[in-house]
């Protein structure tokens, strides 16, 4: 004779097993349908071409236009270029959520970036951003910021902005700040990001995290916002500091390599972009030329 209990048991595992199936139907159990959606929805994000223009300094005076230096003249007409020809400016949160989130990104989009944190953006470029309705990365050294705040110098031929000024480009809703380390932007101690003679790769690691920590703790402290971008200094690339900037969290990473940024969603893509350097005496046309081809 079949036990009581084990009939008691039979009919309560049942129970349970039509009860899922009816989930089932309902569409309240479905993991394999959402694991197709998931699917769908990582196949959903549309290739976008993008181009990220790299610019420094600012000035009025044609003896210092150069390879790094433009005039406020130029930078204007790059930007009513921009706008005539329908791109949409994007930072480097709009990236993270279009891998992350699968957000689109407009139909013709463009970075525009400044190294350095000259105080020549915040006289002339953040006028012009607001003008044309443009967004910017501003990527600063907190070395520079550092020492200006001290100083006190304004002179806009050459200054770079201090942590006020770094607030007041975040307040604008305009820009963006990137990390272009403490002070790794130098020849003299290392070339930029890059590992130096004799150094131990156990030494390298430490000081790579140092001054990255340090200058992330700077711009949070003026900003209020936690940079997850960064620019290596003159393009100097590194392996090592990739690895260090990934474990810090930073999600995207500026290069000097000139080249169009094929986005397709994958999230590491945003740590290898190429940006376009802005030199005052190449014409317009053949620099939208690259841009665009």
């Amino acid at each position: 004779m079949f036990p009581r209990w084990k009939a008691a048991l039979a009919a309560v595992i049942a129970a349970i097993l039509a009860w899922s199936g009816a989930l089932a139907l309902v569409g309240w159990y479905q993991p394999a349908q959402q694991a197709d959606l998931a699917v769908q929805d990582q196949k959903a994000v549309q290739p976008v071409d993008l181009p990220i223009l790299m610019y420094h300094h600012i000035h009025k005076s044609a003896s210092q236009w150069g390879d790094h230096v433009v005039s406020p003249q130029t930078l204007e007409g790059d930007f009513q270029y921009l706008t005539a020809q329908g791109y949409t400016a994007v930072t480097t949160a709009n990236l993270i959520a279009y891998t992350q989130n699968g957000t689109p990104l407009p139909e013709k989009p463009i970075m525009i970036t400044f190294d350095d944190g000259q105080l020549s953006v915040l006289e002339y470029a953040l006028p012009l951003l607001e003008r044309y309705d443009l967004k910017a990365v501003v990527a600063v050294v907190g070395s520079f910021a550092d020492a200006y705040t001290q100083s006190g110098d304004r002179n806009i031929n050459y200054a770079c902005m201090n942590w006020k000024d770094i607030r007041k480009l975040t307040e604008s809703g305009r820009v963006e700040i990137a990390n272009h380390t403490y002070d790794m932007h130098n020849l003299k101690k290392r070339r930029g990001c890059q590992k130096k003679d004799g150094e131990s790769l156990s030494q390298y690691r430490s000081a790579l995290a140092a001054d990255f920590e340090k200058n992330r703790a700077k711009i949070q402290a003026a900003t209020g916002v936690k940079p997850t971008a960064f620019a290596f200094p003159f393009g100097a690339l590194s392996k090592e500091a990739r690895k260090v900037l990934k474990a810090e969290g930073y999600q995207v990473m500026l290069t000097c390599t000139e080249q169009v940024n094929h986005l397709t969603g994958d999230p590491n893509e945003l740590c290898d972009l190429g940006r376009f350097n802005r030199a005052n005496s190449l014409d317009r046309e053949t620099l939208f030329q690259k841009l665009e081809n």
